[in-house]
């Protein structure tokens, strides 16, 4: 204290030698208002600490709580005001406030406060028993300013992005769901290390080559030379491989600057893994183990999957499709096997109308048009427009004993009845069209009539509405033709030029490696897509491990016309004894949007970007000055 008066007092001598008495005067008086309100800060940081949370509280017990004031607060009379305090795990209490003055009336929305007080008991206008807090003290460490108190008293539906903390504070659900995100990479890791393996992280700053997406480059001061950041530590963990690690892992940033949506974010995380000496089925045992944990953990239910006679069990291993079965039987690459709903060729009554579209594909909704009712115009929904990228399947009620247009062979065959849909559609033999005109169909039936069409339990006993339904799709086409054009109803591709299915690492079938040097498209690659309730969450594939094969594929069938020297590195470590190995990567964000009930990747992560890859947040990407750019050897356009 006397030191303060010393600083105050040398603050005015100073004053008084620079400026008259009435400048001295003026000035003392700002010093000590100053002096005042540092006071007043410094109460801010001196609080009581919550001794309990709200959902664990007493009746009776004398308390203290940490939290923020939820909503404006009421006053109920003279002597009586009503507020609520909301804790960090988000749960509210109301304060009954009786002193006089006040001391909740003023509270200003998510002011941030220490509340002491009494728990007390209340029951509420349907006889259910409440805890309320009766107040004797309350000290306002933080007072909200208008942005905070303003935001969170209208509603909070459509929040701005620039204030994304507020809402994550004031949301149980968003603050549930990174507690569950946490719980989620808990368990993912310690499965991992009881498994033998190795975390290591890898760096962010690699080299620009291609691998699928657009890349994030990084510029740097010597004149030309640039960094990626990697779309996924691919590259990095095969090496690791050849380094003679034998199992590793690691909760990888990954960055890809691609157009977002629901799922997409330009960084996000994924769960990714290596194994030495191991195949496809190594590797599918340890992803099995993990999911099975986590959703035992969180969910506190199995993994379900199909078994051969196409009825849903409870399984620790995973039903596998092919990739031409995947498409055949539902028209797309990641089916939703909870579902019944199952393709029939109809290609002997149906003629196709393009030769190289020549397989028709059918499938029949039963009782469609009731089960929609008078309230959907099912035909229209179904033939929309906008719901698919190119041509529209041909959807037909059947309303009649004689259906037109339809052969009676094939409606006796498919046993069509009054009040039935039966939609049809063309496609290659093998189809690079993912999903197929009518397996968009069957996605879009799916969600109309989400209770219907339930593919039927082992024991017909019901299984969770969450449940997790899991299934494997192998054996894709390890190259796809280059599709040349996406405007036509028909898309088109050079059959000349091909492109990887997935990426450049992934090793042949071993039956179709002779197909390499003469029909590329017909080898089957042995990648595998991990498939849960229609949602890819993870792929994986045994890898190349022999140099000169790998560079047989970047030369003679991509064509990379500087294969040395983008994966001279990579080459170079195979061919120095490279074991063989596999592995995978989980989109771990989201594998715990699904585990949260939420289809966008936005909810369970703290600080996403918006749909055009910005963060109003802090302003990023920001605007950089020339002198900035100068040592990157950069200038703006």
């Amino acid at each position: 204290m006397h030191s303060a008066r010393r600083n105050v007092r040398g603050s005015l001598t100073m004053l008084l030698l620079k400026g008259g008495r009435g400048d001295l005067r003026s000035k003392g008086l700002m010093l000590c208002r100053r002096a005042s309100e540092l006071s007043k800060v410094r109460s801010k940081f001196e609080f009581s600490r919550s001794q309990r949370k709200i959902a664990d509280l007493k009746v009776g017990e004398a308390v203290i709580l940490n939290g923020w004031v939820d909503k404006k607060p009421k006053k109920m009379s003279k002597s009586l005001v009503f507020g609520n305090l909301r804790d960090s795990n988000g749960d509210v209490i109301q304060m009954v406030d009786t002193t006089e003055p006040s001391l909740v009336r003023g509270l200003k929305p998510e002011s941030a406060i220490v509340a002491t007080g009494k728990v007390v008991e209340r029951t509420d206008g349907n006889g259910k028993v409440l805890k309320d807090l009766k107040i004797d003290d309350i000290q306002v460490v933080n007072e909200a300013g208008i942005v905070g108190s303003q935001l969170t008293t209208g509603s909070t539906k459509d929040w701005p992005a620039e204030h994304r903390y507020l809402e994550l504070r004031t949301s149980s659900f968003l603050q549930r769901n990174l507690q569950r995100r946490a719980q989620v990479m808990h368990t993912c890791r310690r499965v991992l290390d009881d498994l033998g393996f190795t975390e290591i992280e890898t760096p962010l700053l690699f080299k620009s080559t291609p691998e699928g997406a657009r890349e994030f480059l990084v510029p740097t001061r010597k004149k030309g030379y640039m960094y990626a950041l990697p779309q996924s530590p691919q590259q990095y963990k095969q090496l690791l491989i050849a380094s003679g690690v034998h199992r590793y892992y690691q909760v990888a940033r990954c960055f890809r600057d691609e157009d977002l949506r629901q799922d997409r974010q330009p960084e996000f995380t994924q769960l990714d893994m290596e194994m030495g000496f191991a195949q496809a089925q190594d590797v599918q045992e340890v992803i099995e183990a993990v999911v099975s944990s986590v959703v035992g953990k969180v969910k506190n239910q199995p993994v379900y999957t199909m078994n051969a006679e196409g009825k849903l069990v409870e399984g620790k291993a995973f039903h596998k499709l092919t990739y031409r079965e995947a498409i055949a039987r539902f028209g797309i690459d990641k089916p939703d096997i909870r579902s019944n709903l199952e393709f029939v060729d109809v290609s002997p009554f149906i003629a196709s109308e393009n030769s190289e579209f020549p397989v028709v594909d059918g499938l029949v909704l039963k009782d469609a048009l009731n089960l929609a009712g008078n309230s959907t115009n099912i035909i229209a929904e179904l033939s929309d427009t906008r719901q698919y990228t190119a041509r529209i399947p041909t959807v037909v009620p059947i309303t009649g004993q004689t259906v037109k247009g339809l052969p009676p062979d094939l409606v006796r065959q498919l046993d069509l009845s009054l009040g039935d849909v039966f939609a049809y559609s063309n496609r290659q033999e093998l189809s690079y069209e993912n999903p197929t005109p009518l397996g968009r169909l069957r996605q879009l039936a799916i969600n109309l009539f989400p209770n219907s069409y339930k593919r039927p339990t082992a024991n017909n006993g019901p299984i969770p509405t969450d449940a997790f339904v899991a299934n494997w799709v192998t054996d894709f086409p390890l190259f796809n033709p280059l599709e040349t054009s996406t405007s036509t109803e028909y898309p088109e591709y050079d059959y000349k030029s091909y492109v990887t299915t997935h990426h450049p690492f992934t090793m042949a079938h071993l039956d179709d490696i002779k197909l390499l040097s003469s029909s590329p498209l017909d080898v089957r690659g042995q990648h595998y897509d991990l498939v849960i309730n229609g949602v890819e969450i993870g792929g994986g594939s045994t890898r190349i491990h022999d140099a000169w094969l790998q560079k047989y594929i970047f030369d003679n069938i991509l064509c990379i016309p500087n294969s040395k020297q983008l994966f001279g590195h990579l080459l170079t470590a195979l061919d120095t004894g490279c074991p063989p190995h596999a592995g995978l990567a989980i989109g771990f964000d989201r594998l715990t949007a699904m585990l949260s009930g939420t289809s966008s990747i936005r909810d369970v992560i703290a600080f996403p970007k918006s749909i055009t890859g910005a963060d109003f947040m802090i302003g990023a990407p920001s605007k950089t000055s020339s002198e900035k750019l100068k040592p990157y050897h950069l200038r703006h356009s």
